[in-house]
Order: structure tokens, then sequence, then C-alpha cells
């Protein structure tokens, strides 16, 4: 395939904090979410590639590990 794009590994991201959610941001302000996730990268590389991809795969923070062992 002459436009076959190199496969790359899926991004990884470390799932932070759920639940009820406000976002600060430059461009936006502050944004409110009733439901939402917080998935970090380790790299800006990562973060890119997974917007990009619109895919990633995510691995339990320790906050969210704990929140989970308490019910």
């Amino acid at each position: 395939m002459p436009n076959a794009q190199p496969h790359r590994p899926e991004p990884r991201g470390i799932l932070q904090d759920a639940g009820e959610l406000a976002v600060l941001s430059e461009d936006s302000g502050q944004v409110h979410h009733r439901f939402a996730m917080v998935v970090a990268f380790n790299s800006e590389e990562e973060l890119r590639q997974a917007l990009a991809d619109h895919h990633c795969a995510y691995r339990d923070g320790q906050a969210i590990q704990e929140r989970i062992a308490n019910g």
C-alpha cells in the first residue's frame, strides 16, 4: 500500500479523575462538566497522537484505584 501509515503504538494515558469536574482554560474560561474523565499523558507527543487518532488506552491512576477499592 503506497499511502499506508507506519504502525504507531496506541497512546496510553492515566485516568486521573472522574465525575463532576470544572475545567479552566485560557481559550474558553471555566466550563463545568457533569460527567467527565481526566486522562493525562506522559508526553505532549502522546497527547497529540491520541487527539489525531481519536483513540487511546488508559490505566487507572492512584486516586481512581482508591475510589474503586473504597466503593
